[in-house]
């Protein structure tokens, strides 16, 4: 799925998350990282959910590539150990 340069890849949908999910996560932010690796930025974060009160905030992943847009990769509920994973 594509809206406005982002592409929601297939792994992104998993957990029944959207784009609007996603943008409302972005522009409510928690907490934030990001890293470039072979030519991308990887962002990395946790921001405020809407619409469900038991899913307080969601965590995203997304590839930046220059000039090509933004590819979501990972959306789902915030679980515990998310920031403690490795980020590269």
């Amino acid at each position: 799925m594509s809206f406005e340069g982002v592409l929601f890849a297939k792994s992104a949908d998993r957990h029944g998350y959207t784009i609007d999910d996603v943008t409302y996560a972005v522009t409510h932010p928690i907490r934030r990282a990001s890293f470039d690796r072979d030519g991308a930025r990887y962002v990395k974060l946790t921001g405020e959910h809407h619409g469900d009160p038991l899913v307080p905030s969601i965590e995203v992943m997304m590839k930046i590539l220059p000039g090509r847009g933004i590819v979501v990769f990972h959306v789902n509920a915030e679980q515990g150990n998310f920031w403690s994973k490795d980020q590269q």
